[in-house]
Protein backbone atom coordinates (compact mmCIF):
# COMPACT_ATOMS: atom_id res chain seq x y z
CA UNK A 1 0.00 0.00 0.00
CA UNK A 2 1.22 3.48 -1.04
CA UNK A 3 2.97 4.89 2.45
CA UNK A 4 1.31 8.43 3.69
CA UNK A 5 3.21 11.44 3.47
CA UNK A 6 4.13 14.23 5.85
CA UNK A 7 2.21 17.38 4.78
CA UNK A 8 1.35 20.30 7.40
CA UNK A 9 -0.51 23.32 5.97
CA UNK A 10 -2.64 26.54 7.14
CA UNK A 11 -5.19 28.45 5.75
CA UNK A 12 -7.41 31.11 6.71
CA UNK A 13 -11.29 30.54 7.04
CA UNK A 14 -13.59 33.10 5.65
CA UNK A 15 -15.42 34.59 8.29
CA UNK A 16 -13.16 33.15 11.14
CA UNK A 17 -11.09 34.14 13.51
CA UNK A 18 -8.75 31.57 13.67
CA UNK A 19 -6.60 29.45 11.17
CA UNK A 20 -7.68 26.41 10.30
CA UNK A 21 -4.69 23.44 9.72
CA UNK A 22 -4.75 20.52 7.66
CA UNK A 23 -2.37 17.87 8.75
CA UNK A 24 -1.59 14.24 6.83
CA UNK A 25 -0.01 11.84 9.18
CA UNK A 26 1.64 8.79 8.35
CA UNK A 27 2.89 5.83 10.62
CA UNK A 28 2.41 1.84 11.04
CA UNK A 29 0.80 2.43 14.52
CA UNK A 30 2.78 2.77 17.96
CA UNK A 31 1.55 0.75 20.81
CA UNK A 32 1.22 -2.37 19.42
CA UNK A 33 1.75 -5.32 21.42
CA UNK A 34 2.84 -8.46 19.85
CA UNK A 35 1.05 -12.54 21.21
CA UNK A 36 2.24 -15.68 20.87
CA UNK A 37 -0.64 -18.19 20.39
CA UNK A 38 1.27 -21.32 20.38
CA UNK A 39 -0.17 -22.50 23.23
CA UNK A 40 -3.81 -22.24 22.83
CA UNK A 41 -5.19 -25.42 21.73
CA UNK A 42 -8.56 -25.79 19.40
CA UNK A 43 -10.52 -28.20 18.28
CA UNK A 44 -11.54 -28.52 14.35
CA UNK A 45 -15.16 -27.47 15.00
CA UNK A 46 -16.52 -24.59 17.36
CA UNK A 47 -13.27 -24.33 18.78
CA UNK A 48 -11.33 -23.67 15.44
CA UNK A 49 -14.08 -20.94 14.74
CA UNK A 50 -13.80 -19.28 17.91
CA UNK A 51 -9.64 -19.03 17.51
CA UNK A 52 -10.12 -17.74 14.23
CA UNK A 53 -12.74 -15.13 15.70
CA UNK A 54 -10.30 -13.66 18.43
CA UNK A 55 -8.00 -13.68 16.66
CA UNK A 56 -8.96 -11.86 13.79
CA UNK A 57 -10.74 -9.18 15.93
CA UNK A 58 -7.73 -8.55 17.89
CA UNK A 59 -5.97 -7.76 14.81
CA UNK A 60 -8.86 -5.42 13.82
CA UNK A 61 -8.34 -3.58 17.13
CA UNK A 62 -4.63 -2.48 15.60
CA UNK A 63 -3.41 -2.69 19.20
CA UNK A 64 -2.22 -6.07 19.02
CA UNK A 65 -0.63 -8.97 16.67
CA UNK A 66 0.55 -12.13 15.77
CA UNK A 67 4.72 -12.70 16.66
CA UNK A 68 7.24 -15.75 17.26
CA UNK A 69 7.51 -15.92 20.80
CA UNK A 70 10.42 -14.46 21.19
CA UNK A 71 9.28 -11.16 20.34
CA UNK A 72 6.05 -11.89 21.90
CA UNK A 73 5.03 -9.34 25.11
CA UNK A 74 2.30 -11.65 25.88
CA UNK A 75 1.55 -15.44 25.40
CA UNK A 76 -2.13 -16.75 25.04
CA UNK A 77 -2.83 -19.79 26.24
CA UNK A 78 -5.93 -21.70 27.11
CA UNK A 79 -8.17 -24.00 25.20
CA UNK A 80 -11.60 -24.36 23.27
CA UNK A 81 -12.86 -27.68 23.01
CA UNK A 82 -16.49 -28.73 22.25
CA UNK A 83 -17.27 -31.00 25.32
CA UNK A 84 -21.13 -32.90 26.23
CA UNK A 85 -22.82 -30.46 23.29
CA UNK A 86 -21.39 -27.21 24.48
CA UNK A 87 -17.97 -25.47 23.90
CA UNK A 88 -15.65 -24.79 26.79
CA UNK A 89 -13.15 -22.09 26.55
CA UNK A 90 -10.04 -21.38 28.90
CA UNK A 91 -8.26 -18.13 28.15
CA UNK A 92 -5.31 -16.86 29.94
CA UNK A 93 -2.95 -14.25 29.09
CA UNK A 94 0.76 -13.98 30.61
CA UNK A 95 3.26 -11.19 30.41
CA UNK A 96 6.71 -11.51 29.73
CA UNK A 97 7.11 -12.51 33.58
CA UNK A 98 4.79 -14.81 33.28
CA UNK A 99 2.14 -12.97 35.65
CA UNK A 100 -1.34 -13.72 34.60
CA UNK A 101 -3.01 -10.34 32.89
CA UNK A 102 -6.53 -11.68 32.09
CA UNK A 103 -7.97 -15.32 32.34
CA UNK A 104 -11.26 -16.34 32.14
CA UNK A 105 -13.82 -19.50 31.15
CA UNK A 106 -16.58 -19.33 29.23
CA UNK A 107 -19.25 -21.67 27.39
CA UNK A 108 -21.95 -21.76 25.08
CA UNK A 109 -23.35 -23.36 22.18
CA UNK A 110 -21.07 -24.26 19.29
CA UNK A 111 -23.26 -22.72 17.01
CA UNK A 112 -22.28 -19.21 19.19
CA UNK A 113 -18.80 -19.81 18.88
CA UNK A 114 -17.92 -16.33 16.89
CA UNK A 115 -19.94 -14.40 19.22
CA UNK A 116 -17.87 -16.14 21.84
CA UNK A 117 -14.63 -14.99 20.22
CA UNK A 118 -15.90 -11.41 19.95
CA UNK A 119 -16.78 -10.91 23.55
CA UNK A 120 -13.56 -12.54 24.62
CA UNK A 121 -11.40 -9.92 22.23
CA UNK A 122 -13.76 -6.99 23.71
CA UNK A 123 -12.68 -8.00 27.37
CA UNK A 124 -9.13 -8.76 26.34
CA UNK A 125 -8.93 -5.28 25.27
CA UNK A 126 -9.97 -3.58 27.94
CA UNK A 127 -7.72 -5.57 30.87
CA UNK A 128 -4.81 -5.17 28.82
CA UNK A 129 -5.16 -1.98 27.22
CA UNK A 130 -7.84 -0.46 28.88
CA UNK A 131 -9.64 0.68 25.59
CA UNK A 132 -13.08 -0.22 24.57
CA UNK A 133 -13.61 -2.75 21.65
CA UNK A 134 -16.14 -3.02 18.77
CA UNK A 135 -16.26 -6.56 18.16
CA UNK A 136 -19.30 -7.23 19.34
CA UNK A 137 -20.92 -4.20 17.48
CA UNK A 138 -22.53 -3.84 13.88
CA UNK A 139 -21.82 -2.15 11.24
CA UNK A 140 -25.39 -1.60 8.58
CA UNK A 141 -24.48 -1.14 4.68
CA UNK A 142 -25.82 -1.00 1.75
CA UNK A 143 -24.77 -3.60 -0.62
CA UNK A 144 -25.75 -5.20 -4.01
CA UNK A 145 -24.69 -8.85 -4.30
CA UNK A 146 -22.50 -10.53 -7.48
CA UNK A 147 -26.02 -11.23 -10.29
CA UNK A 148 -28.45 -8.40 -8.61
CA UNK A 149 -28.93 -4.90 -9.41
CA UNK A 150 -31.02 -3.80 -6.31
CA UNK A 151 -29.04 -1.69 -3.25
CA UNK A 152 -30.51 -3.50 0.16
CA UNK A 153 -29.85 -2.89 3.28
CA UNK A 154 -27.29 -5.50 5.40
CA UNK A 155 -25.53 -5.81 8.82
CA UNK A 156 -22.25 -7.51 9.23
CA UNK A 157 -20.26 -7.67 12.50
CA UNK A 158 -16.94 -5.82 12.17
CA UNK A 159 -15.13 -8.34 11.63
CA UNK A 160 -16.89 -9.25 8.30
CA UNK A 161 -18.95 -12.51 9.42
CA UNK A 162 -22.61 -13.25 10.22
CA UNK A 163 -23.68 -10.64 6.99
CA UNK A 164 -27.42 -10.14 7.48
CA UNK A 165 -29.92 -8.85 5.09
CA UNK A 166 -32.27 -6.76 6.41
CA UNK A 167 -34.85 -5.68 3.41
CA UNK A 168 -35.59 -7.38 0.06
CA UNK A 169 -37.60 -4.15 -1.70
CA UNK A 170 -35.83 -4.92 -5.08
CA UNK A 171 -35.57 -1.22 -4.76
CA UNK A 172 -32.92 1.46 -3.80
CA UNK A 173 -32.15 1.81 -0.30
CA UNK A 174 -29.81 5.10 1.11
CA UNK A 175 -28.28 6.28 3.68
CA UNK A 176 -29.00 4.47 6.80
CA UNK A 177 -28.54 5.60 10.56
CA UNK A 178 -28.64 4.18 13.53
CA UNK A 179 -31.40 5.12 16.62
CA UNK A 180 -29.19 5.66 19.60
CA UNK A 181 -30.29 2.56 21.22
CA UNK A 182 -28.80 0.12 18.40
CA UNK A 183 -32.58 -1.29 18.32
CA UNK A 184 -33.13 0.35 14.76
CA UNK A 185 -32.00 1.87 11.58
CA UNK A 186 -32.96 5.27 9.82
CA UNK A 187 -33.04 5.44 5.48
CA UNK A 188 -34.39 6.60 2.91
CA UNK A 189 -36.10 3.43 0.59
CA UNK A 190 -37.60 3.82 -2.94
CA UNK A 191 -39.75 0.78 -1.91
CA UNK A 192 -43.40 2.20 -2.74
CA UNK A 193 -41.68 4.02 -6.01
CA UNK A 194 -41.04 7.37 -4.52
CA UNK A 195 -38.57 8.41 -1.70
CA UNK A 196 -39.67 7.73 2.06
CA UNK A 197 -37.62 7.85 5.29
CA UNK A 198 -38.18 5.03 7.31
CA UNK A 199 -37.13 3.20 10.42
CA UNK A 200 -36.52 -0.15 10.49
CA UNK A 201 -37.14 -1.76 14.07
CA UNK A 202 -35.05 -5.02 14.02
CA UNK A 203 -36.16 -7.35 16.30
CA UNK A 204 -39.89 -7.14 15.46
CA UNK A 205 -39.15 -6.04 11.63
CA UNK A 206 -41.69 -3.15 11.76
CA UNK A 207 -41.16 -0.16 9.40
CA UNK A 208 -42.26 2.88 10.32
CA UNK A 209 -42.60 5.55 8.34
CA UNK A 210 -40.60 9.16 9.38
CA UNK A 211 -41.22 11.07 6.42
CA UNK A 212 -42.88 10.75 2.99
CA UNK A 213 -44.15 14.80 1.86
CA UNK A 214 -43.80 15.50 -1.86
CA UNK A 215 -39.89 14.96 -3.46
CA UNK A 216 -36.96 14.55 -1.31
CA UNK A 217 -36.95 12.72 2.28
CA UNK A 218 -33.24 11.82 2.95
CA UNK A 219 -30.44 12.62 5.49
CA UNK A 220 -32.66 11.03 8.28
CA UNK A 221 -30.56 10.90 11.80
CA UNK A 222 -32.03 10.61 15.10
CA UNK A 223 -30.49 13.19 18.18
CA UNK A 224 -28.86 11.37 21.03
CA UNK A 225 -32.39 11.68 23.06
CA UNK A 226 -33.83 9.78 20.66
CA UNK A 227 -36.62 12.26 20.64
CA UNK A 228 -35.84 13.64 17.01
CA UNK A 229 -34.51 12.99 13.49
CA UNK A 230 -32.58 15.84 11.26
CA UNK A 231 -33.41 15.11 7.59
CA UNK A 232 -33.31 16.93 4.50
CA UNK A 233 -36.72 17.63 3.13
CA UNK A 234 -37.49 19.35 -0.37
CA UNK A 235 -41.63 20.30 0.47
CA UNK A 236 -40.98 23.79 0.37
CA UNK A 237 -39.19 24.02 -3.00
CA UNK A 238 -35.89 23.74 -2.29
CA UNK A 239 -33.64 21.14 0.10
CA UNK A 240 -33.55 22.25 3.53
CA UNK A 241 -32.80 21.03 7.16
CA UNK A 242 -35.62 20.20 9.45
CA UNK A 243 -35.65 18.77 12.51
CA UNK A 244 -38.72 16.84 13.55
CA UNK A 245 -40.17 15.51 17.08
CA UNK A 246 -41.15 12.29 17.40
CA UNK A 247 -43.78 12.33 19.43
CA UNK A 248 -45.63 15.41 18.65
CA UNK A 249 -44.81 15.32 14.55
CA UNK A 250 -44.02 18.55 14.70
CA UNK A 251 -41.65 19.97 11.69
CA UNK A 252 -38.91 22.91 12.18
CA UNK A 253 -36.98 24.29 9.01
CA UNK A 254 -33.70 25.23 10.69
CA UNK A 255 -32.11 26.83 7.13
CA UNK A 256 -33.60 29.02 4.52
CA UNK A 257 -30.14 29.72 2.63
CA UNK A 258 -29.77 30.63 -0.95
CA UNK A 259 -30.98 27.42 -3.19
CA UNK A 260 -28.52 24.57 -3.13
CA UNK A 261 -27.78 21.03 -2.82
CA UNK A 262 -28.20 19.73 1.03
CA UNK A 263 -27.59 16.66 2.92
CA UNK A 264 -25.93 14.42 5.38
CA UNK A 265 -27.21 16.28 9.02
CA UNK A 266 -25.43 14.77 11.81
CA UNK A 267 -25.38 15.23 15.60
CA UNK A 268 -23.45 16.52 17.86
CA UNK A 269 -22.77 14.20 21.17
CA UNK A 270 -25.15 16.58 23.30
CA UNK A 271 -27.38 17.24 20.88
CA UNK A 272 -26.90 20.62 20.92
CA UNK A 273 -25.82 21.19 17.54
CA UNK A 274 -25.97 19.49 13.91
CA UNK A 275 -23.27 19.67 11.20
CA UNK A 276 -24.37 19.07 7.43
CA UNK A 277 -23.35 19.26 3.87
CA UNK A 278 -24.73 22.51 2.27
CA UNK A 279 -23.35 23.99 -1.54
CA UNK A 280 -24.99 27.86 -0.84
CA UNK A 281 -21.39 29.44 -1.24
CA UNK A 282 -20.58 27.80 -3.87
CA UNK A 283 -18.56 24.27 -3.21
CA UNK A 284 -20.27 21.78 -1.01
CA UNK A 285 -18.76 22.55 2.68
CA UNK A 286 -20.16 21.73 6.14
CA UNK A 287 -21.73 23.89 8.53
CA UNK A 288 -23.00 23.70 12.03
CA UNK A 289 -26.39 25.28 13.66
CA UNK A 290 -27.71 25.04 16.44
CA UNK A 291 -30.76 22.46 16.80
CA UNK A 292 -32.78 25.39 17.82
CA UNK A 293 -32.34 27.37 14.34
CA UNK A 294 -30.04 30.63 13.64
CA UNK A 295 -27.17 31.22 10.95
CA UNK A 296 -25.06 27.91 9.99
CA UNK A 297 -21.40 28.52 10.71
CA UNK A 298 -19.29 27.05 7.65
CA UNK A 299 -16.53 24.71 9.72
CA UNK A 300 -14.37 23.52 6.45
CA UNK A 301 -12.76 25.35 3.52
CA UNK A 302 -10.11 23.83 0.87
CA UNK A 303 -10.78 20.98 -0.89
CA UNK A 304 -13.20 20.70 -4.20
CA UNK A 305 -15.99 19.06 -2.10
CA UNK A 306 -16.55 18.16 1.77
CA UNK A 307 -18.83 15.54 2.18
CA UNK A 308 -20.22 12.81 4.40
CA UNK A 309 -19.93 14.07 8.01
CA UNK A 310 -20.45 12.17 11.01
CA UNK A 311 -20.16 13.73 14.27
CA UNK A 312 -18.62 10.85 17.00
CA UNK A 313 -19.23 10.49 20.16
CA UNK A 314 -15.53 11.89 20.66
CA UNK A 315 -16.18 15.27 19.72
CA UNK A 316 -14.65 15.08 16.08
CA UNK A 317 -16.34 15.19 13.16
CA UNK A 318 -15.29 12.31 10.20
CA UNK A 319 -16.49 13.27 6.37
CA UNK A 320 -15.24 13.12 2.87
CA UNK A 321 -13.24 15.53 1.17
CA UNK A 322 -11.81 15.44 -2.54
CA UNK A 323 -8.52 16.29 -3.28
CA UNK A 324 -7.72 16.59 -7.00
CA UNK A 325 -9.08 13.05 -8.42
CA UNK A 326 -9.79 11.50 -5.38
CA UNK A 327 -11.71 11.38 -2.46
CA UNK A 328 -10.47 11.19 1.20
CA UNK A 329 -11.85 10.43 4.34
CA UNK A 330 -9.90 13.35 7.00
CA UNK A 331 -11.40 14.60 10.92
CA UNK A 332 -12.18 17.73 12.00
CA UNK A 333 -11.88 19.05 15.07
CA UNK A 334 -14.62 21.75 15.10
CA UNK A 335 -13.33 23.33 18.72
CA UNK A 336 -9.96 24.65 16.47
CA UNK A 337 -10.36 23.94 12.91
CA UNK A 338 -8.07 21.25 12.77
CA UNK A 339 -8.43 18.54 9.93
CA UNK A 340 -6.23 15.44 9.56
CA UNK A 341 -6.24 13.08 6.63
CA UNK A 342 -6.40 9.49 7.43
CA UNK A 343 -6.67 7.50 4.03
CA UNK A 344 -4.13 6.74 1.92
CA UNK A 345 -4.31 7.96 -1.57
CA UNK A 346 -4.36 5.10 -3.26
CA UNK A 347 -8.29 4.98 -4.07
CA UNK A 348 -11.26 6.69 -3.18
CA UNK A 349 -12.35 6.14 0.65
CA UNK A 350 -15.88 8.04 1.46
CA UNK A 351 -18.54 7.56 3.30
CA UNK A 352 -16.95 7.53 6.41
CA UNK A 353 -18.50 6.33 10.35
CA UNK A 354 -17.47 6.39 13.80
CA UNK A 355 -16.89 3.21 15.63
CA UNK A 356 -18.26 3.54 19.21
CA UNK A 357 -14.73 2.83 20.56
CA UNK A 358 -14.09 6.43 19.15
CA UNK A 359 -10.53 5.55 17.44
CA UNK A 360 -11.79 3.40 14.48
CA UNK A 361 -13.69 4.47 11.09
CA UNK A 362 -15.69 2.63 8.59
CA UNK A 363 -15.48 3.53 5.02
CA UNK A 364 -16.21 2.81 1.31
CA UNK A 365 -13.35 2.38 -0.33
CA UNK A 366 -13.94 2.36 -4.37
CA UNK A 367 -11.22 0.82 -7.16
CA UNK A 368 -11.69 0.34 -10.62
CA UNK A 369 -15.57 0.08 -9.84
CA UNK A 370 -15.22 -2.22 -6.69
CA UNK A 371 -16.47 -0.45 -3.55
CA UNK A 372 -16.33 -2.29 0.02
CA UNK A 373 -15.98 -1.46 3.27
CA UNK A 374 -12.74 -1.18 5.01
CA UNK A 375 -11.23 -0.29 8.49
CA UNK A 376 -9.54 2.80 9.10
CA UNK A 377 -7.32 2.95 12.60
CA UNK A 378 -6.94 6.83 13.07
CA UNK A 379 -3.88 5.51 15.20
CA UNK A 380 -2.26 5.36 12.30
CA UNK A 381 -1.91 0.92 10.88
CA UNK A 382 -2.62 0.52 7.28
CA UNK A 383 -6.55 0.50 6.13
CA UNK A 384 -8.05 -2.89 6.41
CA UNK A 385 -10.78 -5.00 3.88
CA UNK A 386 -13.94 -6.40 6.53
CA UNK A 387 -16.20 -7.70 3.73
CA UNK A 388 -14.63 -10.20 1.25
CA UNK A 389 -16.31 -11.69 -1.68
CA UNK A 390 -18.24 -10.46 -5.02
CA UNK A 391 -20.78 -7.41 -4.48
CA UNK A 392 -20.24 -3.83 -4.14
CA UNK A 393 -20.80 -2.52 -0.90
CA UNK A 394 -20.94 1.11 0.73
CA UNK A 395 -22.63 3.26 2.87
CA UNK A 396 -21.16 1.70 6.27
CA UNK A 397 -22.84 2.84 9.19
CA UNK A 398 -21.66 1.97 12.80
CA UNK A 399 -24.16 1.09 15.89
CA UNK A 400 -23.68 3.11 18.77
Amino acid sequence: MKSFTLLLWICLIPGLTRAQREIVITGGGSGISVLDYTRFGADSGAGRVFYDTLRRNLDLTGQFRQGAPSAAEFVVTGEARERGGQLQVTVEILDRSNQRRFGKRYQSPPDQARMLGRQAADEILLDLKRARGFATSRIAMVGTRAGSTAKELYLMYPDGEDVMQITRFGRLVLGPRWAPDGQSILYTTYHRGFQDLVRQHLQSGRLETISSFSGMNTGGAMSPDGRSVALILSRDGRPELYVRDLRSGRLTRLTNTPPSGKSSPSWSPDGSQIVFVSGHEGRPHLYTISRNGGSPRRVTTGGAENLSPHWGSNGLIVFTRRLGARYQTATLNPANGDIRLISPDDANYEEPSWAPNGRHVAVTRTSGGQSSIYLLDTGGTEPIPLLHGRGNWQMPAWSP
